[in-house]
C-alpha cells in the first residue's frame, strides 16, 4: 500500500481591508515579512508537518489577477517545486469554505488534509501537534488557542479536547481556533462543506471552514481541539502585527525558519556533485 500524501490546502483569494493598498500595494501572501514574502515563511512553517517533502503538496488557490498582475503563481511554484498545484479564481467566492472547495478535483479524496491561513505562523512543534491530531484517531481537528475577541473563530471543547460546537466571529468558549484545521480524509471536509453551503450556515453572507466542523458533529463525527501557547501561534492580520513580530525578532536575535521546499532541493544539488 502507498503511503498517503498530506494535502496542504491554503485558501488566499481573499483580501483584507486592514492593509492600505497605497502603503501594501502587493497582495497578502506577497506582503514582505523579516524580509521576504509572507507565503514563503508560511510554506516553510507548514513544510515541518512531514518528515520527507515527498509527503506534502500544496494546494493554493489564488486570485487569477493577482498572478496575471503579480505573477502569484511563479512564486509559488519557486517555493515548492514540484510539489504544489495552483488554482485560479476568475471572481470572488463567499469565503475560505467556498473557495477551498474550488480546489475539490485535489482534495476529494483519503488523504489527510490540512487547510491553514496564509498570514499566520505556529511555532514551534507544528509536526507533533499533526502527529498527535493523527494519533487521537478523530476525524477532524484543529489547533486553538485563548481568546475572546469576536474577530476570531471558536469552538466549544468538552472533555479531553472533545469539539460539541464551532462558531464564527463569536466567541462561544475561550478556544479560538488558531487558523489550522485538520482532516483525516480530504472527502470528509468536501462533504461537509457541501452541507454547510447546502444548509446555508454562514455568517454575514460569507461561508467559513470553521463551520464545517458543525455538519461533521451532527454527522457523528470526531472533531478535536489542540491547545497552542498565545506565544505560539502569530498572526499577521494587521501591519502592526506585522511590525511587532518584526521588532521581536529583532530583539530576540532569532533567525526564521529556513526548511523550505526549494532550500531541500538546492541542498541535494549541492551533495549530489560533490
Amino acid at each position: 500500500m502507498s503511503q498517503q500524501r498530506i494535502n496542504v490546502l491554503l485558501p488566499m483569494a481573499g483580501g483584507s481591508a486592514l492593509f492600505d493598498p497605497q502603503l501594501y500595494p502587493y497582495p497578502l501572501p506577497l506582503t514582505e515579512l523579516c524580509g521576504k514574502p509572507m507565503i514563503e515563511h508560511v510554506i516553510n512553517n507548514l513544510a515541518t508537518l512531514a518528515a520527507s517533502h515527498d509527503e506534502l503538496r500544496f494546494i493554493c488557490v489564488v486570485k487569477a489577477e493577482d498572478c496575471n498582475r503579480f505573477h502569484l503563481d511563479h512564486t509559488l511554484e519557486l517555493l515548492a517545486p514540484g510539489r504544489i498545484e495552483v488554482v485560479k479564481l476568475a471572481a470572488d467566492t463567499q469565503g475560505a469554505l467556498c473557495s477551498a472547495l474550488m480546489a475539490i478535483q485535489h482534495i476529494h479524496n483519503d488523504d489527510p488534509l490540512v487547510i491553514a491561513n496564509v498570514d499566520q505562523l505556529i511555532e514551534p512543534g507544528l509536526k507533533n501537534l499533526f502527529a498527535e491530531l493523527q494519533a487521537s484517531g478523530c476525524d477532524a481537528g484543529c489547533l486553538s488557542f485563548d481568546a475572546v475577541h469576536p474577530r476570531w473563530s471558536y469552538v466549544r471543547v468538552e472533555g479531553d479536547g472533545l469539539v460539541v460546537e464551532a462558531a464564527e466571529k463569536k466567541p462561544i468558549s475561550r478556544h479560538a481556533i488558531a487558523g489550522f484545521y485538520y482532516f483525516a480524509k480530504g472527502r470528509l471536509f468536501v462533504e461537509a462543506a457541501q452541507r454547510t453551503v447546502l444548509n446555508q450556515s454562514s455568517v454575514g453572507a460569507q461561508f467559513f471552514v470553521s463551520l464545517a466542523f458543525n455538519e461533521l458533529i451532527l454527522d457523528g463525527k470526531t472533531v478535536r481541539a489542540l491547545t497552542v501557547p498565545q506565544h505560539q501561534y502569530h498572526s499577521f492580520y494587521t501591519p502592526q502585527r506585522i511590525e511587532d513580530y518584526e521588532r521581536e525578532r529583532a530583539r530576540a536575535n532569532r533567525p526564521m525558519l529556513r526548511i523550505g521546499f526549494a532550500a531541500a532541493a538546492n541542498s541535494h544539488a549541492a551533495s549530489a556533485t560533490v
